[in-house]
């Protein structure tokens, strides 16, 4: 499922307004860093290999990325050439806390001079140290969490459409309790990705214009489903 971040990191992309440097922190308990990237990437090819996209993994039994590191190598031949077939190229440097202070300082000029035909994301973990000279040449994002959420035997965390959300209420039955339920895990989920990113109070806005109305589908007696997938739109 894209996330929020995704999306707005996607719109970015499409208005030419998405950065070169970005360091992407995440929970490691809930968040799975190759997972997310992946699924970042089908919002621009559906092709898993794209000439376009580089990703860097430490080598197995490597406690951290060094100079003569081969994937440092492969990543510096990787920016001397303009993207073949995206707008820009894209690099995902996983565990890049785990980037040698000397790689790091070697790296800085790259960093600052890094061309706007590529965007680099250091995918770092929660609580994971950066140095500041590096910390003070990117964009921090937070990824979000992704709950499973189950409330009274109902599991919401595959609700995406009207038809996933029909499905579950056809399949386990429906009552006002459900409805309550179901707005008050919504509601929940805005604050939660608001408080991980600013750009995410203009769907909380948004939200509250909703359950705003949502009293007088309920006077003029709208089916549940009616007033629920308006979450959707």
């Amino acid at each position: 499922m894209i996330d929020n971040l995704q999306t707005i990191l996607f719109k970015k992309y499409q208005d030419k307004f998405l950065a070169s440097l970005y360091i992407a922190n995440y929970d490691s308990r809930s968040i799975d860093p190759d997972l997310w990237v992946n699924e970042f990437l089908t919002q621009f090819t559906q092709i898993e290999d794209h000439p376009d996209v580089l990703k860097i993994h430490k080598a197995e039994k490597e406690p951290e990325y060094k100079v003569d590191s081969a994937q440092i190598r492969d990543f510096l031949k990787f920016i001397n050439y303009r993207p073949l077939q995206l707008e820009k190229k894209f690099i995902f440097i996983f565990d890049a806390h785990d980037i040698s202070t000397i790689l790091s300082n070697k790296l800085l000029k790259i960093f600052e001079e890094l061309g706007s035909n590529f965007c680099l994301f250091l995918m770092v973990p929660d609580n994971a140290h950066m140095l500041p000279t590096v910390l003070s040449r990117a964009i921090k994002l937070q990824i979000p969490n992704k709950k499973e959420v189950k409330i009274q035997g109902l599991d919401f965390s595959e609700v995406h459409t009207p038809q996933d959300l029909l499905a579950l209420l056809k399949e386990n039955g429906s009552n006002t309790q459900d409805e309550k339920k179901f707005i008050e895990q919504t509601i929940e989920h805005f604050l939660t990705q608001s408080k991980d990113s600013p750009e995410y109070f203009n769907n909380l806005e948004e939200l509250l214009k909703i359950l705003a109305d949502n009293e007088t589908f309920s006077n003029f007696n709208n089916s549940k489903l009616a007033r629920m997938t308006r979450f959707f739109k």
